[in-house]
């Protein structure tokens, strides 16, 4: 990122500290996905950035995993976070935080709950084995943009703030489900600003559910993402995958490598099934 630059995600979860130890939050309109919900990456992204803060007068500064539970959905407006710190260990710091916004009747309802560890990546040696390498794509200028030419409200939608390239229009895109729920693309923020480790949370909730390669549609009930390393600067690869359904639910698989193909990033969501 250019030094001075604050990017569009830092610029929309902002978090005041209250005297409870709380924060006040304003979750901005311009990560939605549609029906007036919010992207629960953004959500994970909002709670974990103040969190960190916490833990990192800890001296824990590197989330290196989170887990959220998405209770209700999140619409843009005011929000509370309460954070609780429930140890702080030799090499790993545990805590906890609970995303609030006020209900139909004006009183405070939980929207995510989430559990997180940090640490300190800079005081270990990467000592890396990776049984699965990159995805081999071609150049991110080689790619196709895969929501070129759509009429989509991008100002207030994750598809405004991210460019997905891809090597070819998937199935769900020219409306030939193709039945494989795989995919690989780039991933970079419109903004042209660069990944850190914190907005990769965001990252592996950003794109459509490769179920729509399956004809069906899903909206993520829980996300746990592993944070393996601070991204080099540049366009991040990605590969995500389904694998099983069942009982209205399924998982996603998502992986991200940065520009000199270090894994960043992994997740795994549970998903709630539902038809386009």
């Amino acid at each position: 990122m250019t030094a001075g630059v604050i990017s569009e995600l830092e610029e929309d979860t902002p978090a005041v500290p209250r005297p409870d130890g709380g924060f006040d939050l304003q979750l901005s309109g311009r990560w939605g996905i549609g029906g007036g919900r919010l992207n629960g990456g953004y959500q994970l992204a909002a709670a974990l950035r103040p969190l960190a803060t916490v833990m990192a007068e800890a001296g824990r500064p590197d989330p290196i995993v989170a887990s959220a539970s998405f209770l209700r959905p999140a619409v843009p407006g005011a929000a509370r976070l309460a954070t609780t710190v429930h140890r702080v260990g030799r090499r790993v710091a545990s805590g906890s935080a609970q995303l609030c916004q006020p209900g139909p009747d004006g009183d405070p309802r939980e929207v995510l709950r989430l559990e997180a560890s940090f640490g300190d990546l800079a005081a270990s040696a990467p000592d890396r084995w990776d049984g699965e390498s990159a995805p081999r794509l071609p150049d991110p200028e080689d790619c196709l943009d895969l929501f070129a030419g759509t009429s989509l409200p991008t100002e207030t939608m994750v598809i405004g703030r991210v460019v997905f390239r891809v090597p070819a229009l998937p199935g769900w895109r020219r409306r030939e489900p193709s039945g494989d729920p795989t995919a690989e693309f780039w991933v970079s923020f419109a903004d042209g600003s660069d990944a850190t480790l914190g907005s990769l949370a965001f990252v592996v909730d950003c794109a459509t559910p490769v179920v729509s390669d399956l004809g069906r549609y899903s909206s993520t009930a829980q996300l746990t993402v592993h944070l393996r390393e601070h991204p080099a600067p540049g366009p991040l690869a990605c590969r995500v995958r389904t694998r099983h359904l069942a009982h209205g639910l399924h998982e996603e698989d998502f992986d991200v490598w940065d520009s000199t193909g270090v894994l960043c990033a992994q997740s795994r969501q549970l998903a709630v099934l539902g038809d386009r």
